[in-house]
């Protein structure tokens, strides 16, 4: 998920967390200093080599136990996301409750996930051939802001589950929220070398992290994505990257405009726009145009915005100045070039501090605008008016990027027809953000918002090294030895024969 990082208050030994929504001192924590990630991952490498050859059960004991544990400490991990965050209650509920999900997903599916897979021979019959599953050994991640909880711990699950150590890098700006994940996996039973917290900024750490694991997942922007990317070629180790969108959403004909509204606003502004998979453009038909605008105007005025504990605000701060800054430049620059606002604006909502952005939708924007093509990453939506699906269309596939979209038509069916035509890794019909909770498919992104995915079988396989184990007859030399039958024209001729009749046999293919 896409994060512009601002600069943390620090020294090299220590990091001082600082509440957004509030600009109050949270907590001072102890820095990983770059010259101590070698010999971290010496020790979690050995812990590793047990780790990897126990039993599936004992390793799904620890994530079950994590499991509950996540909601007999509900309060204290709501607490910590909100209090680096700004974030609203509901938003920090939201990753308590998908990490959750992730957790009882892999517990059902993994053990099957990473069984040995009985594949065809070369030769029906008479040889064999297997898929075995190993883990990779030390798997790096490295990790953003936005969702510290979810994003810190959700893809070190089925990399723990699959038999790796993890080193996790989190964002210097939400650092508590990995370390209280780390600190209920310990208590789940996890031995404490199999996931390490390095805290500290990406350029301290990301260069020896790389260095140090023989995987990386990354998520985050697209420039620090490819910094990751080409240190993780140059030695060489498998990587993913997560890097963001400029997600659309389509209203076509037949989609109640009520409920697209309604979807707008959860795909819009939950975690204050910033979600990889959040919506930033939304192309609307002309026959549905005015009905929606107003609609969704009306809604989006009514939303409330501030810090509380309680379950009373809708939208909270932006991670910190530096974003909600970059945030109001793209909103600026749209208004300055003839963007019209139909709710929200450049004004600070009243009472609140610089790191809260009004919700705000736009119509007449235009090419040129920052927030045209750059990811935006916060509470701002552009709203553009076209003449026919096929314009919906084009338009939503006009970008670099391809994370998430999301369709609302007349009927499922007619959305999913929409929904294939559409470049993106992942698209929602009737929904926006369902993806993320859809466990049991791939979620990843095409074009420039990365490579690989999370969740379902891809995302417990990526966190493992696959073998191949083919097994032969031994007479002759084994299957190579066939070919030796081939001594004369006769023999040669015999063998193509045979050879040609598989395709008929049934069984044999």
């Amino acid at each position: 998920m896409t994060s512009t990082t601002a600069p943390a208050t620090a020294t090299p030994e220590l990091l001082e967390v600082v509440n957004p929504a509030t600009g109050e001192h949270v907590a001072t924590v102890a820095c990983t200093a770059g010259d101590e990630v070698s010999a971290i991952a010496d020790r979690a490498r050995e812990a590793q080599a047990s780790w990897g050859r126990t039993p599936w059960r004992e390793r799904a004991r620890v994530l079950r136990r994590f499991h509950d544990l996540l909601f007999e400490r509900a309060d204290e991990v709501l607490d910590t996301i909100q209090s680096e965050t700004g974030k609203s209650r509901r938003d920090a509920l939201s990753e308590l409750i998908s990490v959750a999900g992730t957790a009882r997903y892999f517990l059902a599916h993994g053990r099957r996930q990473l069984a040995t897979r009985r594949a065809r021979g070369a030769l029906p019959w008479v040889t064999s051939a297997r898929e075995v599953l190993h883990p990779r050994g030390l798997v790096g991640l490295i990790t953003p802001w936005n969702f510290p909880f979810l994003l810190g711990i959700g893809d070190a699950l089925p990399a723990l589950a699959a038999g790796n150590a993890v080193l996790l890098k989190p964002s210097e700006l939400t650092p508590r929220s990995a370390l209280l994940a780390r600190d209920l996996l310990l208590e789940a039973g996890l031995d404490p070398e199999l996931l390490h917290v390095l805290v500290g900024t990406g350029a301290e750490l990301g260069a020896p992290l790389i260095d140090a694991v023989d995987y990386i997942g990354f998520t985050g922007s697209l420039a620090t994505g490819r910094l990751v990317a080409q240190r993780a070629a140059a030695r060489p180790i498998p990587c993913s990257l997560e890097l963001g969108g400029k997600n659309p959403m389509l209203v076509l004909p037949g989609a109640n405009v009520d409920q697209a509204v309604a979807g707008l606003l959860l795909g819009s502004f939950a975690n204050a726009g910033q979600t990889c998979i959040g919506i930033e453009r939304v192309y609307v038909h002309a026959e549905l145009w005015d009905d929606f605008v107003t609609a969704a105007a009306t809604a989006t005025a009514s939303l409330r915005q501030g810090w509380s504990t309680g379950w009373d605000v809708d939208l909270g701060s932006l991670a910190s100045n530096d974003h909600a800054e970059r945030v109001r430049d793209h909103l600026r620059d749209a208004i300055e070039r003839g963007a019209t606002v139909v709710a929200g604006g450049l004004d600070v909502p009243e009472g609140l501090p610089e790191t809260f952005v009004a919700p705000t939708l736009l119509t007449d924007t235009s090419d040129g605008m920052l927030l045209q093509r750059e990811e935006t990453f916060g509470p701002v939506v552009r709203l553009e008016r076209v003449a026919s699906e096929a314009e919906a269309i084009q338009r939503a596939n006009d970008s670099e990027y391809g994370l998430n979209a999301s369709v609302w038509a007349g009927s499922r069916r007619a959305g999913r027809h929409v929904a294939r035509q559409l470049v993106a890794g992942s698209v929602g019909v009737n929904s926006t953000l369902l993806i993320y909770g859809s466990f049991d498919v791939p979620m990843g992104g095409t074009r420039a918002s990365g490579i690989g995915a999370r969740h379902g079988a891809q995302g417990m396989r990526r966190f493992c090294r696959s073998q191949s184990i083919v097994s032969s007859f031994p007479q002759r030399g084994g299957y190579e030895g066939l070919l030796g039958l081939a001594d004369s024209p006769r023999g040669a001729l015999l063998l193509l024969r045979a050879m040609r009749t598989l395709r008929r046999i049934p069984g044999a293919r």
